[in-house]
């Protein structure tokens, strides 16, 4: 008798698939196992059973799946509720959901292999293609692509589907398993040697052999008759030796060896009993924390840069554990991972686990397989975005830390979600509580906070008593007029760096852009060069002598001559972190200056270091993007300088203000966090504006209550949602068409205002044209018929020949 399943298969498909499975498959497929199904004519991938025991299909014949791959599931029930909301709610494919949320180590891809049938065949039946691959099939088997390039054709399963039908070749399916468990070796003295008279005779037949000598007498210094199993890598450093030497003595059966397989530990802090006393104000906090659990799913956190809100995070996740419950502790940004990484393992030891992009993905999955057995080694998952998405069992606590960091909202590919809105779903599936934490709150979590949606618990001051930065503004069109700057720093801010300097401190130079210069301009001509495939001008990366596009990664080695004139002279405008770095460098010889940016953070294990080295003062100086603005804590930094303000706010989006003024506030925080006041000095043009205004007086009501007012008055969020759709084509016609036949649709649809069809901020990326619709939807609107007329709206702009190739991404609450 034949049962049917249905999956979920990790391709860019909006819906699930039918297969047949035997009566044995069926009794040993759980809801949640993998499954390996042929999609496709040549290839089959690792499908998630969704549902199964169903009816068969009425309208089409069902294949049969290949194998089982799990025993049991790897996604649980809630999970699968969890992808479907994610898919729903961000309108994305349930195949892009599924393979945004698995480590990739769980995606088990099958190609086709052909090889010969050994048995007698009548070869001149054979066509000149079927021979020639018949004969080359005499050799090894080959692979769909292989046997392609051998006969010279780009459709060749015709031609092996007659052969597989006349009997001269077999198809198999070879799966490809990328994960790869950790293999610790072990040494022991073989059983052969092991008593004491023939361990004598053994050291005596070694006289001559002194490096192997020296070895087994270490070896067996602490450990008597070699019976003990030890780690061959500190067996090596022990005995001062190296593998050569362990090698020969294997080779000699005089060691033998084991291999186990164990856990990747990809950070490993002790445990330290000492417990941190909270302030009365710290206690008060958690006290309202607490109780406001009791009455609420979801609690803002407000605590301002310094507070000790780490500590009260800690103390919650003290309470989970007693009650043996799992707790998500979300971040922004992997730069902050090493120093919470830190703290909560000296607090917890082993039941820290961390996950997230930069790790490898057997150690994705290793994080993964803990977690969906509850085990002791992952009891606290510290992570990023997409460690929402883990197979929790027992979930307790969601803690999002600077939850107002956009950070949070996965940008592309698909699905376009936001981690701190869908982490809060997640909680409500297990029954779980969320705090928020942030000195300086999204508009959109405080609105929800005063309306009494969500808790609200406030920390005003400072742990330890200690006072907020003093902040000095300076002018820089004054500075300029009256010549009182070097380069681009301010004789204010360089009187600062000096005396910071001389006390001993650390400094903070914070400028948002990475790279030398944004601009290289031609001094005959004034053209600067371009991107192939982006309407930007690519950025000077000094240090590699490279122009980079920071929108494809399209790079090029540093040009002589301008592209335009064929003259040679060049001068840079604007400012990268790397020419912060180089200028500090000069006018301060000698004190040790490091780079936090994308740029020179790329590697595993980059952030770890450049923050290791920071937090021993092995550098005074660091200078760095957004990176730096982001809750990392440094005890020796007394100054933090912003070189240029500006750029923040003077930015086309109705949240600049507001991120403006997150990110100085949170900068400004990194100053004087332990015993003495600190002080911050921040550059700006626009010494009036509201928002330097309101980071100077650290005054979040103020700026809350403006962005709110110019929100209401022109329909943004809080007061309403956004969607966004953008349109791309590497036609600018086409997609200037496109994008007025789907607005003159939806304008049908939706009772609110449609902004558009406008030309982004880069009307080109990768040798797409853009073009992008905001549609304003009131809350009331169901999110269900939203959903429904954008479906339908989507597939009949597709079913158009002339737009087929138009590319639509649908950017729910974009950011």
């Amino acid at each position: 008798m034949e049962y049917f399943i249905e999956v979920i298969i990790p391709l860019s498909l909006d819906r699930t698939y039918t297969y047949s499975v035997s009566s044995k498959q069926n009794k040993d497929i759980s809801i949640g196992c993998r499954v390996i199904v042929p999609f496709g004519k040549s290839k089959s991938y690792t499908a998630i059973v969704s549902k199964k025991n169903l009816e068969a299909p009425i309208y089409y014949s069902t294949k049969r799946i290949d194998c089982i791959l799990d025993t049991s599931p790897v996604v649980n029930h809630l999970q699968l509720k969890f992808w479907q909301w994610i898919s729903e709610y961000y309108q994305a494919a349930i195949g892009d959901v599924y393979r945004t949320a698995i480590p990739s180590a769980f995606l088990l891809e099958s190609e086709m292999e052909i090889s010969k049938n050994n048995f007698p065949k009548n070869l001149a039946s054979l066509s000149d293609d079927e021979f020639l691959i018949y004969e080359a099939l005499s050799i090894s088997n080959l692979s769909v692509k292989e046997i392609s390039g051998i006969i010279q054709k780009k459709h060749v399963l015709k031609i092996l589907k007659e052969m597989l039908s006349k009997g001269y070749v077999k198809i198999d399916y070879n799966i490809n398993e990328k994960y790869k468990p950790k293999r610790k070796r072990y040494i022991r003295l073989s059983e052969f040697y092991q008593s004491s008279d023939k361990i004598k005779v053994l050291l005596d037949s070694l006289v001559n052999a002194p490096k192997q000598l020296n070895f087994l007498n270490v070896f067996l210094n602490k450990n008597t008759n070699g019976k003990k199993w030890e780690d061959s890598v500190s067996l090596i450093n022990r005995t001062n030796s190296d593998s050569s030497i362990l090698r020969r003595l294997l080779d000699k059966d005089v060691l033998e060896e084991t291999f186990k397989e164990e856990i990747r530990k990809l950070y490993n802090f002790k445990a330290l009993s000492k417990k941190k006393l909270l302030s009365t104000s710290q206690n008060k906090a958690l006290k309202k924390i607490k109780k406001g659990f009791l009455k609420k799913e979801v609690i803002l956190f407000h605590g301002v840069t310094g507070s000790g809100k780490t500590e009260i995070y800690i103390q919650l996740i003290e309470s989970e554990l007693e009650k043996n419950k799992q707790i998500l502790y979300l971040l922004p940004e992997i730069s902050l991972t090493p120093q919470m990484v830190k703290r909560l393992q000296e607090k917890f030891g082993s039941k820290v686990a961390v996950y997230h992009s930069k790790f490898s993905i057997h150690e994705r999955k290793e994080v993964w397989d803990q977690v969906l057995k509850n085990g002791s080694l992952s009891k606290i998952i510290i992570g990023t975005r997409s460690s929402i998405f883990l197979p929790f069992k027992d979930l307790g606590l969601i803690i999002i830390d600077e939850e107002h960091e956009y950070s949070y909202k996965q940008f592309d590919p698909s699905p376009r979600y936001n981690a701190r809105d869908s982490a809060i779903i997640l909680a409500g599936l297990y029954s779980s509580k969320v705090l928020l934490g942030s000195a300086t709150p999204s508009i959109e979590s405080y609105t929800n906070a005063i309306k009494s949606k969500y808790g609200l618990v406030n920390l005003n001051e400072r742990y330890g008593g200690i006072e907020l930065p003093e902040i000095k503004i300076v002018d820089l069109k004054e500075a300029y007029d009256k010549s009182l700057m070097k380069g681009f720093f301010s004789h204010t801010m360089l009187h600062e760096i000096s005396k910071t300097l001389n006390a001993g401190k650390q400094i903070i130079l914070f400028q948002n852009r990475r790279g030398y210069s944004p601009i290289l301009e031609c001094i005959a001509c004034g053209s600067s060069p371009s991107c192939e495939q982006c309407d930007v001008t690519l950025t000077y990366h000094q240090f590699s002598a490279n122009l980079k596009c920071h929108y494809c990664g399209y790079e090029k080695k540093m040009i002589k001559t301008c592209d335009s004139c064929g003259m040679g002279h060049f001068q840079t405008k604007g400012i990268g972190t790397q020419q912060v770095q180089e200028q500090i460098e000069e006018l301060f010889p000698g004190v040790g200056v490091s780079r936090m940016d994308w740029d020179s953070t790329r590697g595993k294990w980059d952030f770890d270091k450049l923050i290791s080295s920071f937090s021993k003062q092995e550098t005074k100086i660091l200078v760095g993007t957004q990176m730096v603005v982001k809750g990392l804590d440094f005890n020796n930094v007394h100054l933090v300088g912003v070189l240029n303000a500006d750029q923040l706010f003077n930015f086309p989006d109705f949240r600049s203000n507001e991120r403006a003024f997150q990110m100085l506030c949170q900068v400004s925080g990194r100053s004087g966090r332990k015993n003495k006041r600190g002080k911050v000095v921040i550059q700006t043009y626009q010494k009036t504006h509201h928002v330097i205004k309101a980071v100077s007086e650290n005054n979040y009501e103020s700026i809350f209550k403006t962005e709110l007012n110019d929100r209401k008055l022109f329909n943004y969020p809080p007061y309403l949602k956004l969607i966004r759709i953008i349109l791309k084509n590497k036609n600018i016609e086409i997609v200037k068409n496109a994008s007025d036949w789907v607005y003159n649709i939806l304008k049908h649809y939706f009772p609110g205002e449609i902004l558009g069809p406008s030309y982004p901020y880069v009307i080109r990326v990768r040798n797409y044209y853009h073009m992008q619709i905001l549609i304003k939807i009131e809350k009331k609107f169901s999110r269900k018929k939203t959903h429904q007329i954008l479906k339908k709206c989507i597939e009949s702009f597709h079913s158009i020949g002339k737009y087929r190739n138009t590319r639509v991404n649908i950017d729910v609450d974009p950011y």
